[in-house]
């Protein structure tokens, strides 16, 4: 016969409470046995210490048989006074005239460790009484008598423990009993529970999802109808999402970044998102309309018949001739439905593509360019050197020089291409570090010092407090050098002053030098790389053109930004700020 779940509930209980209650019970008389004998043990010691009491008090000499019997009548239990050699002189159970017939206690534990100046106990069989006793004995240095010992028999230590063994088998009987019941009816309960949760399920099965099974209390089953409920609400979501199943389709396509046609048979328009209508520039497609008069596009015609009439994808890039002349890619698609061959038209915008590639090649080309000339350079003296020019004693060095410099040239535009490129690439990050900013920009106009004065220029630093902040200090070393670099190459007389400062949350920096200046129509440009704003001028004084780029990448790393202000004649002032902290 199967067991129900309340009865299979209430025996796995029923076993554990009963091994519970077994293991109590076994853990209590035992404590029942060591809390019996520590406290017969106090009982004996406080006996002992009034019978010591009793013989300060009795008359001299001393009768050593009948005080014993005294004292053990006055406490009830035996009483024994022993000499410091172990005699009996006197004891409760044993008549004066047989003492000598008792054997000698010294070597007795109690006695011993009595005769020691301590309490000494043991438990074992006395041949005097013939019973199994407990002793206790003390120091009693009295007249002849050296110890004190009382003692009682074990039967009535027994009989107290059974007396507590029965009162505790009474309360775990008890204890059962309550625990019993309490154990039926928790399985009932809980049986209950998942019967109505089996009922919530049928109902759900059922299609009725308006049945909730009950979520407390917050145990298992409490949580388990949680569960059921939020089953049966999902299935309650989920009926509506498919009545709004449509609507959902037409937001995802009235946001995707592709435009997206859905033509019928007669080229007419389904479907269409906003998208589409952007990149022909129109108004939102009017759904009916043909496409034709939408697009106004041959190309784009072409396509769609070729793909009506080939029954195949067909997809090419082609140009939109609207008011900015888009590049997209176009892809047709046939869909075979019940009223003829349909489309679903997917444009794609590669303006931004076109754009990047165009910056590409520029960047390219730049580069090549900024490299064809020192390489020609080289080149040149190279071979002139070659055609007998290390005979020339008179210009040799001075080509070797320009070969020298022509390389240094080379090797300053590919370390700028090298920086420019780890800035650009996604996921750069900095090594930040707490410094001092302005002893970093006082060493970097140190190292341009000499420069400059060689240049007859002066080179000052406007006096301020230290500002440390948190940020990469290679970095802004660079930022500073590149700043300082184009203010003495451009410079031909005045001078160049530095400045910084922190309103707090940001600090700034700026260098300003009495340059000729920078058109407005430049200003905008001359972070860009590879702009110059005299290309002739600037080749001549060796600058790769990537200097100010490096700077705004390096400067928008770290969270900042920079500027120019500029008047021609009067020269320029490049000004960057950057957080105190770093992101």
């Amino acid at each position: 016969m199967t067991l129900g779940l309340r009865d299979r509930l209430f025996l796995g209980f029923a076993l554990v409470l009963v091994a519970t209650l077994a293991l109590v019970g076994v853990m209590t008389a035992r404590e029942q046995e060591r809390w019996v004998g520590a406290r017969t043990r106090e009982t004996l010691e406080r006996a002992a210490r009034v019978a010591r009491h009793d013989l300060e008090a009795a008359a001299r000499p001393v009768d050593w048989s009948a005080t014993a019997r005294a004292s053990a009548g006055r406490l009830g239990c035996r009483v024994t006074w022993i000499a410091r050699d172990g005699r009996v002189l006197g004891d409760s159970e044993v008549p004066r005239e047989r003492l000598i017939e008792v054997e000698n206690h010294a070597g007795r534990p109690e006695v011993r460790r009595a005769l020691a100046g301590g309490v000494g106990w043991a438990v074992r069989h006395s041949r005097t009484t013939g019973f199994d006793q407990m002793y206790v004995a003390i120091p009693a240095v009295l007249d002849s008598a050296a110890v004190v010992r009382a003692s009682e028999p074990l039967a009535a230590l027994a009989q107290l423990r059974a007396s507590l063994f029965r009162l505790s088998l009474l309360a775990l009987a008890g204890a059962l009993l309550v625990g019993l019941a309490l154990v039926f009816g928790v399985a009932s309960r809980q049986a209950s529970r998942v019967r109505a949760l089996e009922h919530v399920a049928a109902s759900l099965g059922e299609g009725r999802v308006d049945a909730r099974a009950a979520e407390r209390p917050h145990d298992e089953l409490g949580r388990l109808g949680r569960a059921v409920n939020r089953m049966a609400a999902d299935l309650a979501a989920r009926l509506d999402a498919l009545a709004r199943e449509r609507d959902e389709r037409e937001h995802i396509l009235a946001h995707m970044s592709e435009g997206v046609a859905l033509l019928d048979a007669e080229g007419r328009v389904a479907r269409a998102n906003r998208r589409l209508g952007e990149l022909l520039e129109r108004p939102e497609p009017e759904l009916g309309r043909p496409f034709r008069e939408l697009a106004r596009s041959p190309d784009l015609d072409a396509l769609l018949e070729e793909a009506r009439r080939e029954g195949r994808v067909v997809e090419r890039e082609l140009r939109l001739w609207t008011g900015r002349q888009r590049l997209v890619r176009a892809s047709a698609t046939p869909l075979d439905g019940p009223e003829g061959r349909s489309l679903l038209l997917v444009l794609h915008d590669l303006t931004e593509a076109e754009r990047l590639n165009r910056v590409r090649q520029d960047f390219v080309a730049n580069v090549s360019h900024e490299l064809r000339t020192p390489l020609t350079s080289m080149r040149g003296y190279a071979e002139t050197l070659l055609d007998g020019g290390l005979e020339d004693v008179e210009h040799r060095e001075g080509f070797v020089r320009i070969i020298r410099d022509q390389t240094a040239r080379l090797q300053d535009l590919v370390d700028d291409l090298l920086s420019l490129s780890e800035l650009e690439r996604p996921g750069a990050t900095l090594r930040i570090s707490r410094f001092d900013l302005r002893a970093r920009v006082t060493a970097q106009a140190a190292a341009f010092a000499e420069r400059a004065q060689r240049a007859g220029l002066t080179l000052a630093i406007d006096p301020g407090p230290p500002v440390e902040i948190a940020a990469d200090q290679a970095r802004l070393d660079q930022v500073v050098a590149n700043l300082l670099d184009n203010a003495v190459k451009y410079t031909e007389r005045g001078g160049i002053r530095l400045a910084l400062g922190t309103n707090g949350e940001r600090v700034w920096c700026e260098v300003t030098d009495t340059g000729p200046g920078i058109p407005p129509e430049d200003r905008s440009r001359v972070f860009e790389r590879f702009y110059r704003v005299d290309k002739a001028r600037s080749r001549d004084k060796g600058g790769t053109g990537l200097g100010l780029a490096i700077v705004k990448h390096i400067v928008t790393l770290h969270g900042g930004d920079v500027s120019l202000r500029s008047e021609l004649g009067r020269g320029s002032t490049f000004r960057f700020s950057i957080p105190l902290q770093a992101r």
